[in-house]
């Protein structure tokens, strides 16, 4: 379980809420079910928790582990006071440390330079003065981390000159920042809305093969804050289409922009600057299938623009029209079968309104009829569905009366396979022939439930037919079959 915990903080095609109620979810898990948990395990927690910014509280952490008579070590006090720092509070990374030094844990230089980080959310450069001291006095040599943090501060202070200053003294010293470190200083002026000279910093990224989950969940902050931002550091680094994560952090980015409701024309920015008509299209499938799941505006918005590069289909509407079902929308439902009809040119298909309209709608058969096909559902595919609806729900009886009432083309292979299953479910002989011997075909009525105002060569399907797909689909009840026939 320990590896599991671990596992959720380097999911690569999850975003950060999801990671963390993964997380939780797999914590709650242990809990319920009494397992053996150790400091390793809350660590695992800790580092899921800071990593991807999730709000939660130190104090209350630490007494649930005491309870449990689990002590926290090195690590889980670093990590504590570094998320302590981060979020301004100091007072409690200090506490912290007092009790690392009253357990005679040390106190290493990540601890010093979150607290330098800590002091700089409030502006004290004399607390921050006084920790570089403290690390010269022990004779802490700066290293890589120590001026992250020093980048880190300026950024805080909107110095972005010391900010340039310091790279350039560490690149003569052979110390380089990656790009996580670059894009965080990056974010923080950006965050404090300090835009001015912000782009000087950009020569200091990196191009390469490799885009850490850290730097994703930096980019796509970016993106809530300043667009324009976030695209052009995504062209300095190179993300493209060779890019061995390209499909991951696309997907993240694309999710997390219809989850946060960007505009269309933003969304299309993005695509633009990549410069590739194969990533484009990728890309709006994509897009296409966040936005069903989430925003039925923007999903329409992109069908249209996927209706110049792919075939669209009836089923590319079920999500909207399953998002209106839920509402209770008869008008919404009907609306997006004109929206199919109108603005797509797609007729819906038996599936569409045998699964995702009759089901919706209430009340008396006539007028649903009647309603449809005032919307321009074809009658034939209609009472398809209709029928195919009734044997669904094991009412042959109710089906056999509507193919009597509505007299109209009734294809085999739409009806076939249910009526089947409905004759072993209910032993109704008596309808099942009646609907079986009313059955026709023709070798363009049926192209993934598609259907047309048009058909040619229609003919009977002969009941031996029916009978020998019944035996092929229930051979255990083969003399049972044999012997109806007779």
């Amino acid at each position: 379980m320990l590896s599991l915990l671990q596992w959720c903080n380097y999911i690569t095609d999850c975003l950060p809420l999801e990671k963390i109620k993964l997380g939780q979810s797999l914590w709650l898990f242990l809990t319920v079910y009494d397992f053996k948990v150790s400091t390793e395990h809350y660590n695992a927690l800790l580092k899921l928790y800071v990593d991807n910014e999730h709000t939660f509280s130190t104090a209350k952490l630490m007494t649930d582990m005491y309870s449990k008579q689990i002590y926290p070590n090195k690590q889980s006090y670093d990590m504590c006071i570094k998320y302590c720092c981060k979020k301004g509070n100091i007072d409690e990374a200090l506490k912290l440390i007092q009790d690392m030094k009253m357990y005679r844990i040390n106190i290493s230089e990540s601890v010093l330079n979150s607290l330098m980080i800590g002091y700089s959310q409030s502006g004290d450069i004399l607390s921050i003065n006084e920790i570089k001291n403290v690390m010269k006095q022990n004779k802490l040599s700066s290293r890589g981390d120590t001026y992250a943090a020093v980048l880190y501060v300026y950024a805080v202070l909107n110095d972005i000159n010391k900010v340039k200053e310091t790279i350039e003294n560490c690149y003569l010293k052979n110390i380089y920042f990656d790009n996580q470190i670059i894009l965080n200083t990056i974010y923080i002026f950006v965050k404090n809305n300090h835009l001015k000279d912000i782009r000087t910093v950009y020569q200091y990224l990196i191009k390469k093969r490799m885009i850490t989950n850290c730097e994703v969940q930096i980019i796509l902050k970016l993106l809530d804050i300043n667009y324009s931002i976030a695209i052009d550091i995504l062209v300095i680094i190179s993300l493209d289409n060779n890019h061995p994560h390209f499909k991951n952090i696309i997907t993240l980015i694309l999710k997390h922009l219809v989850n946060n409701r960007v505009a269309l024309e933003d969304i299309i920015k993005l695509f633009v600057c990549f410069k590739d008509e194969s990533i484009f299209r990728k890309s709006l499938l994509v897009l296409l299938y966040y936005s069903l799941l989430k925003c039925d505006n923007l999903s329409l918005s992109v069908l249209k623009i996927c209706k110049n590069h792919y075939l669209i289909k009836p089923h590319y509407f079920w999500p909207l029209l399953v998002r209106q079902a839920y509402k209770y929308n008869l008008q919404g439902i009907l609306d997006i079968l004109q929206i199919m009809i109108n603005d797509f040119n797609i007729k819906p298909c038996v599936d569409t309104i045998t699964d995702y309209i009759l089901p919706f709608i209430f009340g008396d058969i006539h007028n649903i009829r009647n309603v449809l096909i005032k919307h321009r559902v074809n009658a034939t595919v209609v009472n398809n569905a209709y029928v195919l609806f009734m044997l669904r729900r094991y009412k042959i009886k109710t089906a056999a009366k509507y193919m009597k009432y509505f007299q109209d083309k009734y294809f085999y292979k739409i009806i076939s396979v249910d009526l089947r299953y409905v004759l072993v479910s209910t032993t109704d002989v008596m309808n099942f022939i009646f609907i079986s011997s009313n059955l026709v075909e023709d070798t363009n009525s049926y192209k993934s439930c598609m259907m047309t105002d048009q058909w040619c060569n229609i003919k009977l399907v002969p009941m031996d037919r029916q009978f020998y797909d019944c035996i092929l689909d229930f051979p255990f009840t083969e003399t049972w079959f044999k012997r109806v026939r007779s």
